[in-house]
């Protein structure tokens, strides 16, 4: 069975996700894979700098605060990270995902709405969180980030990337996500539920 995991930063997706590993289940972290990718595609690097400046690659190493700080800068700059990042993403994550028959796969991907890759998935969960309490986990997570910057980036996800509507996803809170999951899994079938 695959699953694909999406939601907003702080909501609780990837923790989720990871309650799964090694239980017959294969997890894949669409972010560890990106940045992976970044760091060995020269190509992708090239259009980094191209788009963001010199100073967000050193010796072929992505310097990924300054690329923050520059994509995040507004909705157009990150729409332009997408656009470099995402098509290569996508090439990289299918076989990943597609090439293990055997075992589950449960895909951790803030983006998958973006990625257009909802139809990969037996089952698409969006896991919902309202803003207060997903602000309040970054900044305990992330204290190298000032509020008002955190908030900022927040709301940009949100402008680019509204909760998606479509009968692919069901949406629950993080508190549910594990189990819904599990039973599931345990059923093996697909969810048909269809609810969003």
């Amino acid at each position: 069975m695959r699953i694909g995991i999406a939601g907003y930063m702080g909501a609780g997706k990837s923790t989720c996700a990871r309650t799964f590993s090694g239980f017959d289940t294969i997890v894949i972290d669409a972010d560890t894979e990106a940045k992976l990718l970044m760091q060995s595609d020269l190509k992708v690097q090239f259009h980094l700098k191209e788009a963001f400046g010199e100073s967000v690659v050193d010796n072929d190493t992505i310097c990924f605060r300054e690329l923050g700080l520059k994509a995040f800068f507004s909705v157009d700059t990150l729409l332009t990270l997408n656009k470099i990042v995402h098509p290569p993403l996508v090439k990289h994550l299918e076989p990943i995902i597609f090439n293990n028959e055997n075992t589950n796969c449960i895909l951790d991907a803030a983006l998958i709405p973006l990625l257009n890759i909802e139809s990969w998935f037996d089952l698409c969960i969006w896991v919902d969180l309202p803003f207060e309490i997903r602000s309040k986990r970054l900044k305990a997570k992330r204290s190298d980030i000032e509020e008002t910057e955190l908030h900022r980036r927040m709301r940009l996800q949100e402008e680019m990337m509204p909760v998606p509507q479509n009968k692919h996803w069901v949406k629950l809170p993080d508190s549910e996500c594990g189990q819904y999951i599990r039973n599931r899994l345990e059923m093996k079938t697909p969810d048909v539920k269809g609810e969003g």
